[in-house]
C-alpha cells in the first residue's frame, strides 16, 4: 500500500501580509487549519513545517518540526526535504498554508489525477505555474539534498531537474481563483467580492 504523508508548509516570513498567514483566518478556520484538514482528507499522516518562534501557536495534536539546521529559513525546498526526512512514505503531498481556498475537494482531484510515475506531479493555469500544490514521489529526495547543499534553493529549477507532470488548475477545480496564494489581506478580500 502506498503511504502517502502531507507536507503543510507554514514557515514563511510573511512580510507582504504583515503576520504569520498560517494565522491568518477565513471563515471562522486558520489558513493553516484549512490546509490541514485538506491533506487529513487524504493522507495517512500530516506534518506541518514552521519555524521555531511559531511552534507554540500551532495546535497541540498537530505534528510541527522546523527545518533542518542546515537548510533553516531557506524557503519551501527546505521545508519540503525537512518534512521528507521525518516522515518516511512513498509519495508527499505538499501544500502551502496560504492557499486556504484549495480544500478537500482539491486535494482528492489531484491525487486521483497523479501519474503515479511522475516525480512530482502539480498545476498550472493559461497563466501560472503553481508549483507548491503538488505530490512528490521520495525519488526526488537524493536530488533534492544536492540542489540544498549546492545552495539551488528555486523551486522551478528543482522541477525541471525532475519528471515533473504538470496539470491544468481547470481540471481539478473550473475557478483559477481557488488556487491563488493570499499574500495581503486585500488578496483575502478580492476572493470574498468574487464569492470565495
Amino acid at each position: 500500500m502506498t503511504v502517502l504523508v502531507g507536507i503543510l508548509l507554514a514557515g514563511g516570513l510573511s512580510r507582504r501580509y504583515g503576520s504569520p498567514k498560517a494565522f491568518a483566518e477565513l471563515e471562522g478556520e486558520l489558513f493553516y487549519e484549512r490546509a490541514y484538514h485538506a491533506l487529513a482528507a487524504v493522507c495517512d499522516d500530516v506534518v506541518i513545517i514552521s519555524r521555531p518562534e511559531l511552534m507554540e501557536r500551532f495546535s497541540s495534536d498537530a505534528e510541527v518540526i522546523t527545518d533542518l539546521d542546515w537548510i533553516e529559513g531557506q524557503g519551501p525546498l527546505a521545508g519540503i526535504l525537512s518534512g521528507i526526512i521525518a516522515k518516511r512514505a512513498d509519495k508527499y503531498f505538499v501544500l502551502p498554508c496560504d492557499m486556504p481556498y484549495v480544500g478537500p475537494a482539491e486535494t482528492a482531484k489531484l491525487l486521483e489525477l497523479a501519474n503515479p510515475s511522475s516525480d512530482i506531479t502539480t498545476i498550472c493555469n493559461s497563466t501560472e505555474n503553481i508549483p507548491l500544490f503538488g505530490i512528490w514521489d521520495k525519488r526526488v529526495k537524493e536530488q533534492l539534498q544536492q540542489d540544498l547543499e549546492a545552495g539551488q534553493f528555486r523551486v522551478m529549477k528543482f522541477m525541471e531537474k525532475v519528471a515533473t507532470e504538470w496539470i491544468d488548475s481547470s481540471e481539478i477545480h473550473k475557478d483559477p481563483l481557488v488556487f491563488r496564494n493570499v499574500n495581503q489581506p486585500d488578496d483575502q478580500m478580492r476572493g470574498w467580492q468574487n464569492g470565495h
